[in-house]
């Protein structure tokens, strides 16, 4: 698994999460299913998903499973504040989805493997355009 409970520890202290859950380990694996798919869908589009969150250990991007924890830790908090400051988590929530955002965009660029065809090749959908047309009227 690539985001286990007991490392969710060095985001939140492990007796306010067992207060929060009731000890309910099902609920911390549920917040830890729900955060990593939140983060996927932010990186999809751009990079191989599947390989990042295959990854274990030091194999792992540290910036994404930090945003990973965050985004747990906030499903878990939304079940009760118990000695939690929601603000402060609420903060950090909004800041790493839009770090996220700026991933989906393109005009953030953590080190993760490209999305790749069958081929090998880097499959990354370009987007063409222009402006509206410019019209003088005299």
């Amino acid at each position: 698994m690539y985001l286990e409970p007991e490392e969710l520890h060095s985001s939140m202290y492990a007796h306010i999460i067992d207060e929060i859950t009731e000890g309910d380990e099902q609920i911390v694996l549920q917040a830890i299913e729900a955060a990593i798919e939140e983060v996927r869908s932010y990186l999809r589009p751009r990079y191989d998903a599947d390989k990042i969150f295959a990854a274990e250990g030091k194999d792992r991007n540290a910036l994404i499973l930090e945003d990973t924890k965050v985004v747990t830790v906030w499903n878990i908090i939304k079940l009760s504040n118990a000695e939690t400051i929601y603000e402060i988590w609420k903060e950090r929530y909004d800041r790493v989805i839009k770090y996220l955002e700026g991933v989906a965009e393109g005009t953030r660029t953590p080190s993760l493997p490209l999305l790749t065809d069958e081929k090998g090749e880097v499959k990354i959908k370009a987007r063409f355009g222009s402006n509206p047309k410019f019209r003088h009227s005299f």
